[in-house]
């Protein structure tokens, strides 16, 4: 789909404009296009899920919001965004370091491509078809780039990076599911449980094809909605 057919003008006068000194203004962007669709709708719902919170209605015994939800799956959201930007930092310095990734290129013919293994046993799974000058000379190089790599890792600390990034992705799974689940109550709401969707799913809004066009086409239609409601 074509970026103008994916995209909106608002009008200039996209502040919101209440009466209640408890709630903060929410500025709606200009203009909004595939490309800064989920960063765009996001700060949007900051500030209406923020308020919805904060309404006297919401303090009641109940189910968590989908409101409160949406919060929390973001700030995960964010979180791991900010993580998988350090960790990647962090591999490109262990990867300066080591001189190579621990893995090994190896030729098994002239007909096929080059194999990547990973490890010793990948390489043993080779004896058939590889002569065993080959495999010696591979098993030599991957011990080698695996102790320049593991040096490295130590040093920087790529490891728990790497693994507090995946459990931050866990978390954050887990959250959009416990979201998916929930019953909005406000069109903020179902905007935010879609934002999450397409988040999850296509974060880069790259996808053409049905549904993820339509749903984003969806989305512009519920910052619109949103937008005159606040008005």
């Amino acid at each position: 789909m074509a970026d103008s057919e994916d995209s909106r003008n608002l009008p200039s006068n996209t502040r919101t404009n209440r009466k209640s000194s408890n709630r903060r203004d929410t500025e709606f962007p200009s203009r909004i296009t595939r490309k800064n669709l989920l960063s765009a709708t996001a700060q949007v719902l900051l500030s209406l899920t923020y308020d919805l919170e904060k309404a006297p209605e919401r303090n009641v015994p109940g189910p968590t919001s989908t409101a409160r939800l949406w919060l929390n799956w973001y700030e995960a959201h964010q979180r791991l965004a900010r993580i998988t930007k350090y960790q990647q930092q962090i591999e490109s310095k262990v990867l300066a370091m080591a001189g190579a990734f621990p893995v090994v290129q190896m030729n098994v013919s002239a007909d096929e491509p080059a194999v990547t293994v990973y490890s010793l046993a990948d390489i043993d799974r080779l004896k058939s078809r590889v002569d065993a000058t080959k495999l010696a000379a591979a098993r030599s190089l991957l011990r080698k780039r695996r102790e320049s790599w593991n040096s490295a890792d130590r040093e920087l600390g790529y490891s728990p990076a790497l693994a507090f990034e995946h459990d931050l992705a866990e978390q954050e799974r887990r959250l959009s599911r416990v979201l998916s689940l929930s019953r909005p109550k406000t069109t903020v709401e179902i905007a935010a449980k879609l934002h999450c969707l397409l988040s999850m799913e296509d974060p880069g809004n790259k996808f053409t094809d049905a549904p993820w066009a339509d749903l984003r086409r969806i989305l512009l239609d519920l910052i619109e909605v949103m937008r005159s409601r606040a008005l």
